[in-house]
């Protein structure tokens, strides 16, 4: 396995440029829903980035895993890591902002940091890890919790679906461990392929979506999606972690809700309330701590 590199000023650029990237999806999922239902949203992101991926991957002469086991993860992998999460976000931005639903994924990493303690023996807690994620997750608890005590059940509903989404990507995080093997470009085709498979049924069935009119601008952020946060990304993702490694691509994590905030803000006028700003502030300071290396627990950081 080719060994990885110091970062260099390029790769910085590419990693502001996922953050950018994975933070418009918030806004475009907002602006796609003035037109459309969640379930067709989700399944157009999903078939054009698997048709890019896939056509990439067909163009390339990649070979595709003989292990039927293999192939039952990745299909896992795509319901756990696509298809639920993405339609779990488009569901819960009906009631709340693109921004406030990014502060809430950014707390992902630390369900990640538990999970991968209670499944695994090689990635267990240590002392800055345990900080960070009851740091991050106080920030959680103060959106949640103020919709929760004054009784906005819509709002807290779309919440509890974006940390659902949360939860989703940090299972799929450990199961893709067992599926390292599998080459990048073939892992994120098939997994997507496979979430579409799901999706795509499920919104001819729920949403008639032959029978739907939108207007030209839901169509164009859903083409975004697809083309963008959801292929063009995966791809730059990986490039990243083969080139400089997964803890330079953690990074990104500090810079999705900033972005996320900032387009909404910019192109929807969606200005946060103070306490989304003490939110974000204590969610990324959970994640500054996690990831210092610790000197009292042993342990591997990522």
């Amino acid at each position: 396995m080719q060994g990885i590199r110091a970062a260099t000023g390029a790769d910085l650029a590419r990693l502001v440029l996922v953050g950018a990237i994975w933070g418009s999806s918030f806004l475009c999922i907002d602006i796609a829903l003035t037109g459309l239902p969640p379930t067709s949203i989700v399944a157009g992101r999903l078939l054009l980035g698997a048709l890019v991926l896939v056509a990439m991957l067909w163009s390339g002469g990649q070979r595709l895993p003989t292990d039927l086991r293999i192939w039952g993860l990745l299909v896992v992998i795509g319901f756990l890591n696509s298809a639920l999460p993405f339609m779990l976000i488009s569901w819960g931005q009906q009631f709340i902002s693109g921004g406030r639903s990014a502060i809430l994924m950014a707390a992902g990493p630390f369900l990640v940091v538990l999970m991968s303690h209670l499944w695994t023996q090689d990635d267990r807690l240590t002392t800055p890890k345990l900080g960070g994620m009851l740091l991050g997750f106080s920030g959680v608890i103060l959106l949640v919790g103020y919709d929760a005590v004054f009784g906005r059940s819509e709002s807290f509903a779309g919440q509890m679906a974006v940390i659902g989404a949360t939860a989703c990507y940090g299972v799929s995080a450990i199961l893709t461990r067992h599926v390292a093997s599998v080459p990048p470009l073939v892992n994120s085709a098939i997994v997507l392929a496979s979430a579409a498979c799901y999706m795509v049924p499920a919104a001819l069935w729920i949403d008639h979506s032959w029978a739907l009119q939108p207007a030209a601008t839901p169509l164009l952020a859903v083409v975004w999606l697809g083309l963008f946060p959801t292929a063009l990304a995966y791809l730059l993702r990986f490039q990243i972690i083969q080139a400089v490694g997964a803890t330079f691509m953690s990074q990104v994590s500090y810079m999705v809700p900033m972005f996320a905030i900032l387009w909404g803000w910019l192109f929807l006028s969606q200005v946060p309330p103070g306490r989304a700003w003490i939110a974000l502030t204590l969610i990324m300071g959970g994640l500054y701590l996690s990831r210092r290396p610790s000197t009292i627990t042993a342990g591997h950081d990522r």
